[in-house]
């Protein structure tokens, strides 16, 4: 049994109740003050156990008592063994997550410990009823991810025990998983508590080292070390906070790491991370289960720009190659955003808490998509920015996206442009749109039906890909097409380039007296205001009725030949 999702009602600034669907890497994006850090809060509460299970009065929405705080979990993967032990008649189809169990926490009272519900299907239409599931405590302290928080501000202590927290996990099943296990260590206590500390103190070693070699990149000539403050092999202490990190410097002075500057800090602890990334012992792509979670607030704080990149490869790394380690964060880079990797969950919190989200599990990119993923974002590192607007233009190259951010200096209009690379992947960005739920608007060239390919008149690929582009806005009720027939300088200038398209739409930006600038720009404001004089071309016979218009004048037309419209 695994914890899938979780969902807050009434939590400090969370009021109406939103949904996080747990996987091994969720990326929490939005505004300021829209509750992002709250959802980490609040997963630690939802995770804690005892006295940490209290809340007062600030804790709920508007310090209103009379509103209880509800935190909800939803378990799936439900094993023969779980239902032995929690009973069969607590299982049942949910329409999202399948087959599944639900329990939650309530605080209805400031001050008082939380109450435990469990949701019995045989109710009624089922509800949520005090107690029941029978031994499920002890099962749920389990299956719930123990967080591990981390916030930009952290003091440096706090950095340093996290660090050292994270790699004991590592240096935990390195002793426990050798000839001379832990369980043989403890027996045998007195005799061989030195070669226990030795072992153990080696491995960190040798982990810094890799640490080391990391963060040189950046900080050239530094080395970490670090000094235990026991020696009793079963006090985990060898391996806590107790311990500490030093830094030496290039001239071979060694320094406390709190005398550091915040980027090494920070970069430090993205290198732990990064080198458990690899030192992870499952598959790539393994689903996480039930142990640990990293929570996150802003991973890219304090960061240089390359830094950020290696900080995201080893965020997302660290997730897929360590099966007992999920992710958590929020952030406001789109830098952090990658949609080419499995098992990764995009969620934007909005104050409306009706929160959009995508998950790569269940969009399924196929094998190319990821591909293309890879190269829009490695030549336009920014493109991720998308998710944090509410009116996105998506473009097949840059002659468009001039335009576009030309008219949204001039007419103030706030939206961002996706340069998609080519015409070919705009299908798989409004693929992504969809899922997201976000309000878009398509621009592109409808292309010749045929092309000259070595003196021979044949199909053109992105004529189907104008039929594709057609099929994948239709799933939305929120985009909208506009295809520039025969293309760009067609549409506008009444021509065709073969060259120099850039220069040539940034001279007709320049002379905002001429008449072709006019007509881009009333053109382009009524696209954007979803006028309705605009022919948008979303359906098949849209888009023929304006091609038609064009090859009419079959005289008029360059090549007749390549306007042929192939035979389906």
């Amino acid at each position: 049994m695994k914890l899938s999702a979780f969902f807050v009602e009434n939590f400090k600034c969370i009021g109406d109740e939103i949904h996080i669907k747990i996987d091994n890497i969720i990326i929490l994006i939005g505004q300021n003050n829209v509750g992002k850090s709250t959802i980490l809060d609040a997963y630690e509460k939802f995770s804690a156990l005892g006295k940490e299970k209290i809340l007062d009065i600030s804790h709920f929405h508007n310090e209103d008592a009379s509103k209880p705080v509800i935190m909800t979990g939803i378990f799936t993967d439900i094993s023969a063994d779980d239902e032995a032990s929690i009973g069969k008649k607590w299982k049942h189809n949910d329409p999202i997550y399948g087959e599944c169990v639900k329990f939650r926490w309530i605080w209805k009272v400031p001050g008082e410990q939380a109450k435990k519900e469990a949701f019995d299907p045989t109710k009624g239409q089922g509800e949520f009823i005090t107690g029941g599931l029978g031994g499920f405590d002890s099962i749920v302290n389990s299956r719930i991810p123990k967080p591990l928080r981390i916030k930009p501000d952290d003091s440096v202590l706090k950095t340093q025990e996290l660090i050292i927290e994270i790699l004991k996990s590592n240096v935990k099943e390195f002793l426990s998983s050798g000839p001379d296990s832990k369980a043989d260590v403890i027996a045998q206590i007195e005799a061989l508590t030195t070669t226990l500390v030795d072992s153990s103190k080696a491995e960190f070693d040798r982990l810094l080292g890799r640490m080391t070699d990391n963060v040189e990149a950046i900080f050239p000539g530094i080395s970490m070390e670090l000094i235990p403050q026991s020696k009793d092999p079963i006090d985990e202490k060898i391996i806590a906070s107790a311990s500490y990190l030093k830094v030496r410097n290039p001239t071979g002075r060694s320094t406390m790491l709190d005398l550091q500057g915040t980027g090494l800090k920070r970069s430090l602890l993205w290198s732990a991370l990064s080198v458990l990334s690899q030192e992870g012992k499952s598959k790539k792509g393994d689903v996480a289960r039930d142990g640990n979670i990293l929570l996150i607030d802003e991973p890219e704080a304090f960061l240089h720009p390359p830094t950020i990149r290696g900080a995201r490869e080893a965020l997302y790394a660290f997730a897929a190659n360590n099966p007992d380690w999920q992710v958590m964060a929020t952030t406001h880079s789109p830098v952090f955003i990658d949609l080419s990797k499995d098992h990764t969950t995009i969620i934007r919190v909005d104050n409306d808490s009706q929160n959009k989200y995508i998950s790569t599990s269940d969009i399924g990119f196929d094998k190319d998509e990821k591909i293309n993923l890879k190269t829009v974002r490695a030549c336009n590192p920014m493109v991720n920015e998308f998710f944090f607007y509410n009116q996105i233009v998506l473009v097949e190259g840059p002659t468009e996206k001039i335009v576009l951010n030309h008219l949204q200096e001039t007419l103030g209009i706030e939206m961002h442009v996706i340069d998609c690379l080519g015409k070919g992947n705009i299908p798989m960005f409004a693929k992504i749109l969809n899922q997201f739920d976000i309000p878009y608007i398509v621009i592109h060239d409808s292309d010749s039906p045929k092309i000259r390919r070595k003196g021979k008149c044949v199909n053109s690929g992105m004529w189907t890909v104008n039929s594709l582009i057609r099929e994948e806005v239709a799933k939305s009720q929120k985009g909208r097409i506009f295809t520039q027939v025969p293309h760009f300088e067609g549409e506008f200038f009444g021509e065709t380039l073969t060259s120099g398209k850039v220069s040539n739409v940034i001279e007709a930006l320049q002379d905002t007296a001429s008449e072709e600038y006019e007509r881009l720009v009333s053109v382009y404001r009524r696209i954007l205001n979803d006028a309705e004089d605009v022919l948008f071309t979303g359906t098949h016979e849209t888009f023929m009725a304006k091609f038609n218009a064009y090859t009419a004048d079959r005289t008029a037309l360059i090549d007749p030949e390549l306007w042929e419209v192939p035979v389906s």
